[in-house]
């Protein structure tokens, strides 16, 4: 028996595949509008560039003509609204939630003992893990990072990409990479605390730093998002803490799972601040 916000999500995957199509008619237009473009221009230049001689030639009337093809290309060529980044990244933000949530679900079911299920939980973790590298997701959390204006929290995320790489080819522990991401965790948090206090030194709260950093309106969708991942963080770093001491625990303090959530719990939480107001 599904859930019933399983229909939400289809609606919404119909919604972006209906969005996806007409992107791809207006693509196919492109060179027609470049070409009307580009024939606009000449007439106009054409015209405003004539010679003071050839002011004895009178021009042709085409005033019928030219308000027809402007009246006509108004209807038929509507303008594309101007998309905001910062609106498109915090829709996504709610995104990475959901996901890494259906990906924690689907890791724990790896650890019943079916084979079935073990089967089930391989499949789309590693289809997801596939899903994150083809999106470069720390390529795109670096850019969310690098807002946050320190350098050192950049530099955190560069050294726990490259440990998680070196992991992946058995030239680092799992301990070790373990400590790089959760030093990354808290790199980030304290930039969020800092950015959002009043004055310096002044205690720092996670509910607090949601309502003075969170977008849209107050106590609004992504202010509620946002202190939901206050519990999310606690998780990660108690799951990494468990990994720095050597601890298994089946998905729980799987690296692997670990590092994909982790990647989509920082993703989120930047979409969901707005860094620019107290810059």
């Amino acid at each position: 028996m599904h859930p019933e916000w399983l229909e939400k999500l289809k609606e919404k995957r119909d919604y972006l595949k209906k969005w996806l199509a007409r992107h791809r008619e207006t693509h196919e237009i492109a060179p027609e509008v470049q070409r009307n473009l580009e024939l606009t221009e000449w007439q106009i230049n054409t015209i405003e560039s004539r010679p003071l001689s050839s002011y004895e030639i009178p021009l042709p009337d085409l005033a019928r003509t030219v308000a027809s093809d402007y009246e006509h290309l108004m209807g038929a060529l509507p303008m594309i609204p101007r998309f905001d980044r910062e609106k498109i990244v915090s829709g996504s933000a709610f995104t990475s939630t959901s996901t890494a949530s259906v990906f924690e679900y689907a890791s724990r079911v790896g650890d019943l003992d079916e084979p079935e299920a073990k089967e089930y939980s391989n499949m789309f973790t590693v289809s997801f893990r596939d899903l994150q590298h083809s999106h470069e997701r720390p390529k795109q959390l670096r850019w969310l990072i690098e807002r946050l204006g320190n350098p050192g929290t950049t530099s955190r995320l560069d050294r726990a990409v490259n440990s998680y790489s070196s992991y992946q080819m058995d030239t680092t522990r799992r301990t070790a990479v373990a400590i790089e991401i959760r030093n990354l965790i808290d790199g980030v948090k304290g930039d969020l605390f800092e950015r959002a206090r009043n004055w310096p030194k002044e205690n720092m709260t996670w509910p607090t730093m949601a309502q003075r950093l969170s977008k849209g309106p107050e106590n609004g969708p992504q202010f509620q998002e946002l202190i939901e991942h206050e519990r999310t963080h606690s998780l990660l770093i108690s799951r990494l803490s468990d990994i720095a001491k050597d601890r298994e625990a089946g998905s729980f303090t799987n690296l692997d799972n670990v590092w994909a959530e982790t990647l989509e719990h920082l993703y989120a939480v930047l979409g969901l601040v707005d860094l620019e107001a107290r810059g």
